[in-house]
């Protein structure tokens, strides 16, 4: 399969809740949306990030291909979760074609897996100032170490296919959320900043220093614990929590046991985003200087304000359409800002179409 620059990719977002599909043209700094389309998944669909229905997305990816008049047939969609390891690594200085044949035997030693069931890849650091000479005088040099269990992308690329589309790439949600933040913003003039990815079972933690990855954790707290602390306080089926969540309150319901519900879900992914903070200070001798918010935990009202507080961080939502060109007589603009922090994973791979190095 040859694609070039101009090969035309549809970004596939499989999420708990639903299915984000998004296209874009342009480059560099032109971007513009051209297709974006949500549809949304039953409760039982994806539990924990697994998915248990692979027959409900194969219809509903073939329905979105054909209702959105999608004019490709390949691809980039992504995977996240506890069969992804990203690990910053030391290994000796070598070149990159010398690290490509030695990376079963470097990696070995990093990964819980078998290391014939699982896919690697690597992102070479040297270039940031990562090299040191060790104890025994050898020098070396720091490598973003990637691996991904087999069967997760085989499972990603057969429901592709099987709904009529050609993987052409499968990506990591955190490299895709960065591809969205560089669409409106210089990372490497940021320093140290954290991506918080809040996902309805994991939340996603992506450490970047000067716009490269530097530590990454997914914690297994989601927005599920949020709704059902709600459900249960207030005895609302899902639809009104989700209300709830945004700040849409009854006047029969009291803001204040709403809020305090709310603060309490977060408090172990507080604790949790807090403990790699620390940890990536001590290691780094950085600090983490602003915390970006996505994922639909994101759309909770007042959310940026509880992390900026608990972790003495300023925090605000991540918006990646603020680098896009969006069409008035296309999309109506405040319907498509709403879904910012659901988009981002969905902008960032069809950003990937312009890259394929």
């Amino acid at each position: 399969m040859f694609l070039s620059e101009k090969t035309p990719l549809v970004a596939v977002d499989i999420g708990t809740h639903s299915i984000k599909m998004a296209q874009m043209a342009g480059g560099k700094d032109k971007f513009e949306l051209t297709n974006f389309s949500v549809m949304p998944l039953s409760e039982e669909c994806v539990v924990d990030g697994a998915i248990k229905n692979t027959d409900e997305i194969v219809e509903k990816l073939a329905k979105m291909v054909a209702v959105e008049k999608i004019d490709t047939k390949f691809a980039v969609a992504s995977i996240a979760g506890e069969a992804v390891i990203i690990k910053k690594i030391r290994v000796p200085v070598m070149t990159r074609a010398e690290l490509a044949e030695s990376l079963h035997t470097e990696a070995e030693q990093y990964i819980p897996f078998d290391i014939d069931d699982v896919s690697l890849d690597f992102q070479m650091l040297e270039s940031h100032g990562q090299r040191a000479e060790e104890d025994d005088g050898e020098e070396k040099m720091d490598i973003l170490l990637v691996a991904v269990q087999n069967e997760i992308i085989e499972g990603r690329t057969e429901m592709l296919y099987d709904a009529g589309l050609r993987p052409a790439i499968i990506d990591l949600d955190v490299f895709a959320m960065i591809n969205a933040m560089e669409m409106g913003t210089d990372l490497k003039s940021l320093g140290g900043v954290a991506v918080v990815d809040l996902g309805e079972s994991f939340t996603h933690l992506n450490i970047l220093q000067d716009g490269i990855t530097a530590y990454t954790r997914d914690i297994p707290f989601g927005g599920s614990y949020c709704t059902k602390k709600l459900m249960s306080k207030f005895d609302l089926p899902y639809k009104e929590i989700a209300e709830l969540k945004s700040g849409n309150i009854p006047p029969e319901i009291k803001n204040e046991e709403v809020v305090e519900v709310i603060v309490n879900s977060f408090e172990k992914i507080l604790d949790e985003v807090q403990k790699s903070f620390e940890f990536f200070s001590t290691t780094t001798n950085n600090q983490v200087e602003k915390i970006y918010l996505t994922g639909g935990g994101a759309l909770i009202r007042g959310v940026d304000g509880l992390f900026s507080h608990k972790l003495s961080t300023p925090a605000e939502i991540l918006n990646p359409l603020k680098g896009v060109k969006i069409s008035n007589r296309k999309f109506d603009h405040n319907a498509i800002d709403a879904f910012g922090p659901l988009a981002t994973v969905a902008l960032g791979l069809a950003a990937r179409r312009f890259d394929y190095q």
